[in-house]
């Protein structure tokens, strides 16, 4: 399936109240990015947005050419889906249910993480042509394929081979024809109810577990993730040296993959200053992270492990000391 070039492009985004900010960026570099006479059509999905804040992020959307279009809130839908890691919100389960909530007219859409920032119009990523596949993306940098850690446990089971490639999901590229056609969002909600270690990938080991053979390849500069900065992740990656060198240099997508984000204190990313520029072009210019609060975060984080290691081996230590004093 190929688009027509100058056709609208389809992107769908989805975040909670605590992401508005993020999603504020992404947005403002996907439209600043877009080129000239290309229209948008912006789903974004409400995972628990404020009123308030889903008027500043319309005020971020505001183009002739952008339409901007909210979609249903499925946090009773992914309740019950496995716990992510710390750092990333269940809004990420929404990609599951594209299909579910845009229109049948809709053949094919970009998904995109809101922890990114867009360095070039992402219509020329909605052009590639999905041929058979059902999606298209980029290997994740930390799980390079099937079998490395955090990749698909028990690969073997399904047949798949240990150099089969696991896709970073951030960034999707999706055939919602053959998505729909094949019940993938069945397919995936039923794998994550079994019994089985998930690894905490959540929705990415989901897809790539019931989609093999059925993710395509896009130029890895759409998909330029934190862990291509370490030299043992990037000396791993099933990419030719000159393509890590050019996805590190010049990205077309920036996709802030770790728990440290941009918009963090401590955060030392090479285009933490980017994303910063394009925040101050949004309705939150000005704000930057707490120092205060960094620090108060630190402490208290440390506190609490403090306790979690510690309390314990002290009610031990007072319940043996009972003992012994009762005898």
């Amino acid at each position: 399936m190929a688009a027509m070039p100058d056709s609208p492009v389809t992107v769908f985004l989805a975040a909670d109240d605590g992401f508005c900010r993020p999603l504020a960026v992404t947005i403002r570099s996907i439209v600043a990015k877009l080129t000239a006479g290309r229209e948008l059509d912006l789903y974004v999905c409400d995972m628990g947005i404020s009123p308030r804040n889903k008027a500043l992020i319309g005020e971020v959307a505001a183009h002739p050419l952008v339409r901007l279009l909210w979609v249903g809130d499925l946090k009773d839908k992914v309740a019950g889906l496995p716990p992510y890691w710390s750092h990333i919100s269940a809004a990420g389960y929404a990609r599951l249910f594209i299909p579910m909530l845009l229109p049948e007219s809709v053949e094919k859409v970009l998904y995109l993480d809101s922890d990114i920032l867009v360095r070039r119009c992402v219509g020329e990523l909605f052009d590639v042509p999905v041929r058979q596949y059902t999606a298209m993306a980029v290997a994740n940098v930390g799980a390079p394929y099937v079998s490395s850690p955090l990749g698909v446990p028990y690969w073997s089971r399904d047949g798949r081979r240990a150099d089969e490639v696991n896709y970073n999901s951030g960034v999707m590229l999706l055939n919602l024809s053959a998505w729909r056609e094949g019940d993938v969002t069945a397919a995936a909600l039923d794998y994550l109810a079994r019994d089985r270690d998930h690894k905490f990938q959540g929705d990415q080991t989901a897809i790539n577990a019931v989609l093999p053979g059925r993710i395509g390849d896009v130029d890895p500069r759409w998909n330029q993730q934190t862990g291509h900065f370490v030299p043992e992740l990037k000396a791993s990656l099933p990419y030719s040296e000159e393509q890590c060198e050019q996805l590190l240099a010049d990205p077309w997508i920036v996709h802030f993959t770790t728990q440290v984000k941009p918009w963090h204190y401590h955060s030392t990313h090479r285009f933490r200053g980017e994303w910063f520029a394009r925040l101050d072009e949004t309705p939150y210019r000005g704000w930057r992270p707490s120092r205060t609060a960094y620090y108060a975060d630190v402490f208290g984080r440390a506190f609490q492990e403090a306790q979690r290691q510690f309390l314990p081996r002290l009610v031990k230590t007072e319940w043996r000391s009972a003992i012994t004093a009762d005898r």
